[in-house]
């Protein structure tokens, strides 16, 4: 077990995933989860085989997934951890898409964040696909890069005041935008930012968010060096504020695991110019919050946070079994994985891009799953990821280790937000 004496970082809601986990329609299956951790370690603790039925998950799709809707991408970021995946042309068959999405849903699937691996809306079903979430009654988030802007302005209707919209910017200036992200198409941070209060004009309900990913002169990925955005934070939260943006997020670059591909953190406190980084990123931060009002919030990562503070390896002590990946899943052209820090990465895989297409598909994947929990080694897998789940994990373990302790869970009065 971690050191209870640590200190620790305060979490945000929309981090705090016990919290999440504890609400009315999900309370039953942390419970459920947690009486077959507890029976099938009882049971290979006494070198008994497990019941056919407790070789596989309890019969649920994950509460949340992300969605990599597609591989291809419109922009060639400098600092994209997901570059190596990138327009290779693997695509999923779009009704076997919206099959499996249907069947999650029908299986206890509550959110989808259609993120990564890609540009969302350079997908040609996007805005089908988005209304048939909706329809779903799906919780829906899109991080993009700005440049299908108009596309997220066909579904603004339809999105309610639980789903966000996130544009990966990182840059206060048009000139450092254009370096870093080298979009294939002529469009500039000005035109994708005047976009927004039109979107906004349409539907105000759901949030608005500008990301900024921060980077430094040492940071590196994909065999090169990428350019240096710290002097720019706060002259980015002006124009999120000015553009009518809900918010700037800040989070720290990431970058690949030598040894197994995970997404890590890619500046660590033994390096010769952490301490002066740290210096201008929290000069930074300060002057972006005098810009806060009612109406914009400047908010910092977790992993930003802990990295700050000096206790980033906190949160790489993980228990051996990581339990999020039951409620939590990456579903891709390229397969479906049980993190985003392992996307594409085959130590991670659970199943094909139509894990969850059909029944029997579903049957093989809970088996699966079940699997990948009992081998997946997360203290050794996860040892360099600072993971936000890694709380979450241990308030299952301790619920695990003395069932009884689920009697004293009540349900959450929160706002239902089902994104983790």
């Amino acid at each position: 077990m971690p050191d209870s004496s640590q200190k620790k970082i305060e979490i945000s809601p929309i981090h705090n995933f016990a919290q999440k986990l504890q609400l009315p329609e999900v309370l039953p299956r942390i419970k459920e989860y947690v009486l077959w951790q507890a029976r099938m370690r009882g049971l290979l603790g006494a070198g008994k085989p497990l019941p056919d039925e407790d070789r596989k998950i309890p019969d649920y799709a994950p509460l949340s997934i992300n969605l990599d809707i597609t591989t291809g991408c419109n922009f060639a970021c400098d600092h994209c951890v997901d570059m190596p995946i990138l327009n290779k042309g693997t695509k999923f068959a779009h009704e076997r898409l919206l099959s499996s999405l249907k069947l999650m849903a029908d299986k206890g699937l509550k959110s989808v964040i259609i993120i990564g691996g890609g540009e969302p809306t350079v997908y040609p079903q996007f805005q089908e696909t988005v209304l048939f979430m909706k329809a779903l009654k799906l919780q829906v988030a899109v991080v993009s890069n700005g440049s299908g802007n108009q596309k997220i302005s066909d579904i603004a209707h339809a999105l309610d005041e639980n789903d966000w919209v996130r544009l990966s910017l990182d840059a206060g200036s048009n000139e450092l935008f254009q370096a870093m992200h080298h979009p294939r198409q002529a469009i500039t941070l000005e035109q994708i930012c005047a976009f927004v209060p039109r979107i906004k004009a349409i539907n105000a309900r759901f949030k608005f968010g500008f990301s900024f990913v921060i980077t430094w002169q040492e940071s590196a990925i994909n065999d090169s060096r990428i350019i240096e955005n710290i002097h720019e934070m706060s002259l980015a939260a002006e124009r999120a504020r000015q553009y009518q943006f809900d918010y700037i997020s800040f989070k720290p670059f990431l970058t690949r695991a030598v040894n197994n591909h995970a997404e890590v953190v890619g500046m660590e406190d033994s390096d010769k110019h952490f301490a002066a980084v740290i210096a201008k990123i929290c000069a930074q931060v300060a002057q972006a919050k005098k810009l806060e009002t009612p109406q914009f919030r400047v908010y910092e990562a977790t992993n930003l946070k802990v990295l700050k503070t000096g206790n980033y390896h906190d949160y790489t002590r993980q228990p051996q079994q990581c339990h999020i990946q039951f409620f939590r899943q990456v579903l891709s052209p390229l397969g479906t994985f049980n993190c985003a820090a392992y996307r594409n990465q085959p130590n991670a895989r659970i199943g094909d891009k139509n894990a969850y297409a059909d029944e029997h598909s579903y049957a093989r994947t809970r088996e699966a799953c079940a699997e990948q929990i009992r081998n997946f080694n997360a203290q050794t897998q996860c040892c360099e990821v600072t993971c936000l789940y890694n709380q979450t994990n241990w308030w299952i373990e301790e619920l695990i280790a003395d069932p009884q302790k689920l009697s004293l869970l009540q349900t959450s009065i929160s706002e239902p937000d089902y994104f983790l």
